[in-house]
């Protein structure tokens, strides 16, 4: 059986706080969480959905010096700003129609320990502000109390949204931005992590076995085709791939024709069914332009390269031209994560595009959106 590593900041042997992965680009964030959970500063988590943002939020509580102390969780897009303001600060008796009694709000319940903000970048600006306070000063009410109450606590937020482009527009505000963006963690998604894939499937299909009182495995075709295929909802995806699979199962061994995405019954399914883009589909960086760099050859889709420790794009992972186009959107708006690929890089594009998953003409395009202009030693 393939030896499973787990790379894990957390000092508890509860398998659902471990982080499952021996990646470079998942060691890489692993490495940056064990530093930063020493201190208290705010931390940003960002990337796609289905990254695995809650995960890593406790991860840095376990790790820190608070976790022995409450880890507290809200997600801000799933309750109206009303909602919002006294679930975080709670109220006082009679404070609102309903408020019987008084209740404490999730910074009460974090005091001391950490509290994980989800989907920050949904709040609104007058939320914003109330929340500001409490980053700069430690303070806050109740709704309907006048008592100003103290906390001590670490904030840790997540987002999937370009905070960077909210803030050029005016829908969040700057000072709130540099509070909690203090240490931005950028989560790889699972494309960029592909050795992780089967991992996590053992894992998961561990986890399925263990609670359904099933015997199941995944013969090497079978693998094979998990590790080829492009998961736009990540680990989220994979983990329902498996669980759906596992369910359907008619034998002891799954096997490559049993995943759904070989049969169109799966949002991955449209890389099996559609054709490669041409040349002519991809924007070409600046120095593919200019002809001062040729792109090295892509590694084979799952395969990591000496250099980045990241797969690049391959044609059997990215065959169509809608979705090669919404990567480009997407890292389009990662400004930060782009300025450290490329330094940890050396400014050369093709290194950086292998480090994040990309070719050298979608990094060269993500470049060109965000005023990266390359350096010269």
């Amino acid at each position: 059986a393939q030896e499973r590593r787990v790379a894990s900041a957390t000092r508890d042997t509860d398998s659902h706080l471990r982080v499952v992965g021996n990646s470079p680009a998942l060691q890489a964030v692993m490495k940056k969480i064990e530093i930063v959970a020493r201190s208290n500063v705010t931390v940003l988590l960002r990337g796609e959905s289905g990254t695995g943002k809650e995960l890593f939020a406790e991860a840095i509580h376990m790790a820190s010096p608070r976790q022995g102390k409450p880890f507290v969780k809200l997600n801000c897009a799933a309750l109206p700003e009303s909602v919002l303001e006294s679930e975080l600060f709670g109220h006082e008796k009679g404070a609102f129609t309903g408020a019987l009694s008084q209740r404490k709000g999730r910074f009460e319940l974090a005091d001391g320990g950490t509290l994980f903000m989800d989907e920050i970048g949904e709040i609104s600006p007058s939320f914003q502000a109330k929340l500001l306070r409490v980053l700069q000063e430690g303070e806050f009410e109740r709704v309907g109390g006048t008592r100003t109450l103290r906390v001590n606590l670490r904030i840790v937020t997540a987002t999937n949204r370009d905070l960077e482009d909210a803030v050029s527009k005016g829908r969040f505000r700057a000072d709130l931005y540099y509070r909690l963006s203090v240490i931005p963690i950028f989560l790889p998604p699972l494309r960029a992590r592909t050795s992780d894939i089967p991992l996590l499937a053992e894992e998961f299909l561990r986890r399925f076995n263990e609670s359904n009182h099933r015997n199941l495995s995944i013969d090497p075709e079978g693998m094979e085709v998990l590790t080829t295929c492009y998961f736009p909802g990540n680990v989220r995806e994979l983990e329902n791939c498996i669980r759906r699979t596992a369910t359907l199962a008619e034998g002891p061994v799954i096997t490559a024709h049993d995943f759904a995405c070989r049969s169109d019954g799966c949002l991955s399914s449209i890389f099996w069914r559609t054709p490669a883009p041409s040349d002519m589909d991809m924007p070409r960086s600046d120095n593919e332009e200019r002809g001062n760099e040729k792109p090295e050859a892509p590694a084979s889709a799952g395969t990591e390269n000496e250099e980045g420790g990241c797969p690049m794009p391959d044609p059997a992972t990215c065959r169509s031209s809608s979705v090669c186009s919404a990567a480009q959107g997407e890292w389009s708006n990662q400004r930060d994560e782009l300025i450290d690929a490329m330094e940890r890089a050396g400014w050369v594009q093709a290194k950086a595009a292998r480090i994040l998953g990309l070719t050298p003409r979608q990094i060269g395009y993500a470049l060109r959106k965000n005023g990266i202009s390359i350096k010269k030693f």
